[in-house]
Formats: structure tokens, C-alpha cells, sequence
């Protein structure tokens, strides 16, 4: 129990440490600002360019991190976020500076976050799957209540360099911690070979989880046009983010040992439900509480669905092919990132964000009982895991 105790503080901890690097530059606008770059399409570039990085490089980082051992893979990622975060605080004013070193950044935590994942499914029994994922999860959050404030701070007192240091030393603790994981922890074992794309994406229930995973990150992503539709109604966003936020947290720490007795397969599609439901019912909400409690159901959602799909990863892929999975599972999580706004942004345009939501929010609705009862269900079957009506 001690063993397994120190390597989930050790995961949650690298959880906290790259998420603490990426959610610091949240304020990079701000910054920009102050080096006297108020052009917000330079800002949408600089701040755009780690996202494009890290996404288009995902199939690359899971080719490194199958080849090699884990540390080696912690101590590359960690090295390229060190570098890449120091080339952006050193690179003053110089736009394209700073879109070169955001790029590199996006590729360092790119490479650091799946070998974290595909680490997590190999060396966590399977049994504990659902509990490491909530808790680990948990501390991808936490920067955001704990480093951003104290980032959010120094711009505030007119100290932009100190500010710019922050994801710095936040990424030196990325390489420290990076040297407490073994020497000899290899994702494939000695004589097997990995994977091929070919076999990965002619497994069936990689497949549904990836699809699972693609619908589930949608709704996720449209949390980035949760203010818009705020505004339009003159409503208060934050009710509705804070409620989310505040519930997935707390989900995550309270209950993640009861995640290692759900089933999961037939759990995925109803927390697609619970997200996709928050979206379409907030359309209709006139006032803030209603408002909020939509944010309450979405944030029921998250709370258990995103740990619940990164601990699929160990449930439907061979370990041959969890590296692969992993990497592909983050490519489609970003990808949504960049669809979902964009789609939802594009339907407002043309009638306005209370239909945009109402149609992308029932969309996804309808595809939950395809998923769930076309997909998911027959795996339950075959695995002998418990299924839900």
C-alpha cells in the first residue's frame, strides 16, 4: 500500500507540475499586454501556437515514448519545457520569438502528458484504474486555484518578468520529478514489439473509445463558449464555470475509490448524458441559479467522466498498444478543442447562441444511446463487466 501510495503522489504530482506550466500561460494576454502587444490576433497566435504544437505533435511523442524508457521520456519532455518556457520569457517583445518558443513548449508538455498517461494504465493495476485517474486528474486543477492566483498577482503588481518565471521554475519541478521514476520502467516489455496504427485502429473497442472519448471532449470544449452564451442572456459565466469546476474537484477527491468498482464502459455514455444535457439545458436558463445549476450537472459529468475515459485506456487496449491509444486519446481531446468552439461559434453566427447550444447540445444527446447501446454495451457484454439498462 505505501508503494502504491508514493506512486500516485508522484503521478499527481507531475499531473500538477505540467498542467502548472500550461495553465500559468492562461494569463499570457495580460502579459502581452504589458510588453505593449495589444493586438489581439498576435495574442490569438502566441497563445494558439502551443496548442497547434502539442496536438500536431502527439503521434510523434507516443513513436519516442514507446522506444524508450519512461524516465527518459519525463527528463526529453521536461528538458524541451524548460527550454521552451525560458525562450518565451527571454524573448521580450519579439512576436515571432514568442510563437517559436510557445511552439516548442507545446511540444515538450505534449510528450511529458503521454508518457504520464500510458505510464499511469501500465503501472496501476487495473484495478485501481478509475481511482489513480480521478485523483491524478484532481491535481491537473489544482494549479488553477494555487499557481495562477499567485501568477495572476504579480501582473497585477506591475512585476511581468517575475510573472513570465513562473512556468520556468514550474517546469524545473517537471525535471525533477522526472528522476523519481525508474531507470528501468519500459513501456513494452523486453522481446515484444509494439503496435502498429494498422492494429490499433482495427481494434474495435479502441475504436469506441475513441469515439466515446471525441463526443465526451466536444462537450467539454464547448465550456469555451459558455460566456458568450452568457452574455447574450445577461447572465454571470462565472456561476456556471465555478459550479463545474468546484463539483469536478470534488467529485474527483471524494469518491475515487468508488471508481474502482463502477463500470466503466457503461458509465462512459451516460456522463456524455450529464455534459451534453448541462449545454442543452443552459439555453433555456433565464436566471443565474437555474444557470448555475446547469453547471452543476456538467460539472457531474466531468467530474466522472474524464478520469473515467483515460482509465478505459487500460481496460480495452493490449499493452502493446496503450502507448499508441494514449497518444491518440490526447490528439482527439485537442482536436475538439479546436472544432468544438469553432462549431459552436459558427451556429451562433448564423442564428444566435441560445440555438447554437440547443442544437449542439441535442446532437451530441442523440448520439449518447447509439453509443451507449450500439457500442459500449456489446463490450460490457464480452468483458463481463455489470451493464446498465
Amino acid at each position: 500500500m505505501a508503494g502504491y501510495g508514493a506512486l500516485l503522489l508522484r503521478l499527481t504530482a507531475a499531473n500538477f507540475a505540467v498542467n502548472g506550466v500550461s495553465n500559468t500561460y492562461y494569463l499570457l494576454a495580460a502579459y502581452l499586454s504589458c510588453l505593449g502587444l495589444d493586438d489581439p490576433r498576435a495574442a490569438g497566435l502566441v497563445l494558439g501556437s502551443y496548442y497547434a504544437a502539442s496536438t500536431l505533435s502527439r503521434p510523434f511523442v507516443g513513436w519516442v515514448v514507446e522506444r524508450f524508457p519512461f524516465r527518459f521520456s519525463f527528463l526529453l519532455g521536461s528538458s524541451i519545457l524548460v527550454a521552451g518556457s525560458a525562450g518565451v520569457a527571454f524573448s521580450g517583445d519579439s512576436l515571432a520569438g514568442l510563437v517559436l518558443w510557445r511552439s516548442v513548449t507545446g511540444v515538450g508538455a505534449s510528450l511529458f502528458i503521454v508518457a504520464l498517461t500510458t505510464y499511469q494504465t501500465l503501472y496501476v493495476s487495473e484495478s485501481r484504474q478509475g481511482s489513480s485517474f480521478s485523483l491524478t486528474s484532481a491535481g491537473s486543477i489544482a494549479p488553477l486555484v494555487t499557481i495562477v492566483p499567485i501568477a495572476e498577482a504579480l501582473l497585477a503588481a506591475k512585476h511581468p518578468f517575475l510573472y513570465i518565471l513562473v512556468p520556468v521554475a514550474v517546469s524545473l519541478s517537471c525535471l525533477f520529478l522526472s528522476l523519481l521514476f525508474g531507470k528501468d520502467e519500459t513501456p513494452i516489455q523486453p522481446g515484444e514489439k509494439p503496435g502498429s496504427y494498422g492494429e490499433l485502429f482495427s481494434c474495435r473497442p479502441i475504436m469506441t473509445l475513441f469515439l466515446s472519448a471525441i463526443l465526451f471532449s466536444l462537450a467539454d470544449a464547448a465550456m469555451l463558449s459558455i460566456a458568450g452564451l452568457a452574455h447574450s442572456k445577461g447572465l454571470i459565466a462565472s456561476g456556471f464555470i465555478s459550479a463545474n469546476a468546484g463539483l469536478s474537484v470534488l467529485i474527483r477527491l471524494t469518491t475515487f475509490r468508488l471508481m474502482d468498482r463502477l463500470p466503466l464502459m457503461s458509465l462512459a455514455a451516460p456522463s456524455i448524458a450529464l455534459t451534453s444535457a448541462a449545454l442543452f439545458l443552459a439555453s433555456f436558463a433565464g436566471t443565474n441559479l437555474l444557470f448555475t445549476a446547469c453547471g452543476v450537472l456538467f460539472g457531474l459529468g466531468m467530474g466522472f467522466g474524464f478520469p473515467m475515459h483515460l482509465a478505459l485506456i487500460g481496460d480495452v487496449a493490449p499493452r502493446h498498444l496503450r502507448v499508441k491509444t494514449s497518444s491518440m486519446i490526447w490528439f482527439f481531446m485537442a482536436c475538439c478543442f479546436f472544432i468544438s468552439p469553432l462549431l459552436v461559434g459558427h451556429l451562433a453566427a448564423a442564428s444566435s447562441y441560445e440555438n447554437a447550444f440547443r442544437l449542439f447540445g441535442g446532437i451530441l444527446l442523440l448520439a449518447v444511446p447509439v453509443l451507449h447501446f450500439g457500442l459500449w454495451n456489446p463490450l460490457v457484454q464480452k468483458s463481463g463487466e455489470k451493464a446498465l439498462p
